[in-house]
């Protein structure tokens, strides 16, 4: 049954299209998307490549990709591949760089590095995601090694309480001085340093992790370091004439609109939290994004037929314009879309406003509805493109892959968002040992 017919379906049924529902609703898709996971990895160390089909990332892992693809496993109730993920990075060398991780290794043996960058973000989600393999498993060394990434994070905070930065978290640590243009924005030294940007998305994820640490383990300073990212995100990253992100901040704000930013704050602050920095801001701000950043376009489907989908660009309506480009549909940010449509709509059922939570719940099953036709099958799996186009700019600092990719980041959100398990939420209670 097509995804379409599905939602016909189950409104003709006149059931509410509720959280348990539409994990039913494609059900059928799980299996096909845990195939391509495990038919694109590598078996020994479990990383999965990252861009299938564009030869200029052959063999790429991406250290967000792999973080993001070990939850996936934890979702599926697959904590043995979640493991393998995790335990690469737990345990070689290859990756190791400036007290953190670098952005891409190639799957060889001996594994290679191949982006040596090494950005507080991608370091981040892999401590979120241990900590998520340890309140799986129960084994204390992933917890150790998610408390190792958030001092990592603690390590690139700014303390300075007269800095206008203060509470924002680096982008990343300082280079080698041996190397001209490391750990400067496209490794040039003309560009700035990782260490002068504060990224809104990293303040995001850290304030997350931090957070779950804290609890987990009752530590100050991770209470702390929780506290002082949430003011950076209050007074400094968020665009109050707009109720919205800005994309981050180094000598001034940098007010350019980054769609991920608006979905994991949601996710991971909630209603209470964003409506505590300014009343309404939860909603005004996934208003903002529906408005700016939502498109329709036609892509490729199954059997290379044309299908029209409806999800979310990297960034807004004009600067999709400035850069020239049509507009286009990710599904990695479109699944995190859907994410935080399932935090709205938690958030409020919990304050018993039921006719908001219903139609939070609504769109998040449309959007996954509509960007699952975009999925392709192929042996048995199924797989998505990183983007609608191909081989064009995103808009924050790259372009999508190649003609025929299909990337695991996709593959890995749709099991996330079907599956009901966002990563910037904390478990609902604290493990019992």
């Amino acid at each position: 049954m097509s995804h379409f017919l599905r939602m016909i379906f189950l409104f003709c049924l006149g059931l509410p299209l509720l959280a348990h529902a539409e994990d039913a609703a494609f059900s059928d898709d799980i299996p096909k998307l845990r195939n391509w996971l495990l038919k694109n990895r590598d078996e020994t160390t479990g990383l999965p490549y990252s861009h299938v089909g564009d030869k200029r990332f052959e063999k790429w892992c991406i250290t967000y990709d792999a973080a993001v693809t070990a939850m996936a496993f934890i979702a599926l109730g697959d904590s043995g591949e979640a493991r393998k993920v995790i335990d690469f990075y737990l345990s070689r060398p290859e990756p190791r760089r400036l007290g953190g991780l670098i952005e891409a290794v190639r799957v060889t043996s001996p594994p290679t590095g191949v982006e040596w960058s090494v950005r507080s973000g991608a370091n981040v989600w892999l401590g979120i995601a241990s900590f998520h393999l340890y309140r799986a498993t129960g084994d204390a060394k992933y917890l150790d090694f998610a408390a190792q990434v958030g001092d990592f994070a603690l390590r690139l905070q700014d303390k300075d309480p007269k800095s206008p930065t203060f509470g924002g978290i680096r982008l990343g640590p300082a280079g080698d001085a041996n190397f001209e243009g490391d750990q400067h924005l496209g490794h040039d030294a003309s560009q700035p340093a990782f260490e002068e940007i504060f990224a809104t998305e990293v303040a995001i994820d850290s304030s997350a992790l931090l957070g779950m640490l804290a609890a987990e383990m009752g530590e100050a300073r991770f209470q702390s370091g929780r506290d002082l990212a949430r003011h950076w995100l209050e007074k400094a990253a968020l665009n109050r004439k707009e109720h919205r992100w800005n994309r981050g901040y180094r000598k001034s704000p940098d007010k350019a609109i980054a769609t991920d930013i608006h979905a994991w704050g949601i996710s991971a602050l909630g209603v209470d939290a964003l409506d505590a920095f300014e009343p309404g801001l939860a909603e005004n701000m996934a208003g903002f994004v529906e408005e700016k950043c939502r498109v329709t376009v036609d892509a490729t489907g199954s059997g290379g037929m044309k299908v029209r989908v409806t999800g979310f660009d990297f960034v807004d309506h004009a600067a999709a314009k400035t850069l020239q480009r049509p507009p286009m549909v990710s599904p990695e940010w479109s699944f995190q879309m859907a994410n935080a449509y399932q935090r709205l709509a938690d958030d409020f059922a919990a304050k018993g406003e039921a006719q908001k939570a219903e139609s939070y719940r609504r769109k998040k099953q449309e959007l996954i509805g509509s960007v699952m036709a975009m999925a392709v099958p192929t042996d048995g799996a199924l797989a998505f493109p990183y983007a609608s186009l191909p081989d064009a700019l995103i808009g924050h600092e790259y372009r999508t892959p190649l003609q025929g990719n299909f990337s695991v980041i996709g593959v890995a959100y749709a099991i996330l968002s079907i599956k009901g398990f966002d990563p910037l939420r904390p478990p609902s209670a604290k493990r019992a040992d």
